[in-house]
């Protein structure tokens, strides 16, 4: 979870004697947290992209390559880009 990973890093970083880190790291995350909690939502949601998808430490997430079957075509359509 968030908490147990923050719960980690902070004795790292105290571990280091870097406190004012720690403590902002604390603020931005129990922050995060909460706007998670009431709104849904908080900014750099993306941060904490592997907690919500439940995917482990290291792990890459989905991308939209991943939804389509294995023997899809894709036509790349470059047409913005100006010939001389």
């Amino acid at each position: 979870s968030i908490e147990k990973e923050l719960e980690d890093r902070l004795a790292e970083l105290e571990g280091q004697g870097k406190l004012l880190e720690a403590q902002r790291l604390r603020m931005r995350t129990n922050y995060d947290v909460e706007m998670m909690r009431q709104v849904g939502f908080c900014p750099g949601i993306e941060n904490y992209s592997r907690h919500i998808d439940g995917r482990g430490p290291g792990t890459a997430p989905a991308t939209l390559i991943d939804y389509f079957p294995e023997d899809f075509l894709m036509v790349i359509d470059e047409s913005h880009v100006t010939v001389p």
